[in-house]
């Protein structure tokens, strides 16, 4: 993500195609009810997050789409962010949102090849 690329108020506000989102958080509930999980969850259900997960999905289906998400991530959170509790939450986040959007998972456990804060995650298909 270039340096300067700041979200503004219309990528960060929630993606129209979420209006009857519901989202479990599980036993990831703790995490969930922080200012960072609300952030995530801010993040990831905004246009801006489900056009990344998208598009990550679309463009790379064997490689897990959380990794596409972590500039942004970073840069509305920080790295409180991807605290192991907070990825597993992520994790949970990104699932819930995919198939709610007509996505299916595939695997989990899959690998990540290039530097990231994760190690594996899952990956998922719109097909």
């Amino acid at each position: 993500m270039p340096n300067n690329y700041q979200p503004d108020q219309i990528s960060l506000s929630g993606d129209p195609n979420l209006n009857n989102f519901i989202f479990d958080p599980g036993s990831h509930s703790n995490a969930h009810n922080t200012p960072i999980g609300r952030g995530i969850y801010e993040l990831l259900t905004s246009r801006l997050g489900v056009a990344v997960l998208m598009g990550a999905v679309i463009a790379a289906p064997s490689r897990p789409p959380v990794i596409a998400t972590e500039p942004f991530v970073l840069r509305h959170v920080g790295t409180a962010g991807f605290t192991d509790e907070m990825k597993k939450y992520t994790g949970r986040l990104v699932r819930y949102i995919i198939e709610h959007l007509g996505g299916r998972w595939v695997r989990r456990g899959v690998k990540v090849t290039v530097a990231s804060a994760y190690g594996s995650g899952s990956i998922y298909t719109f097909r």
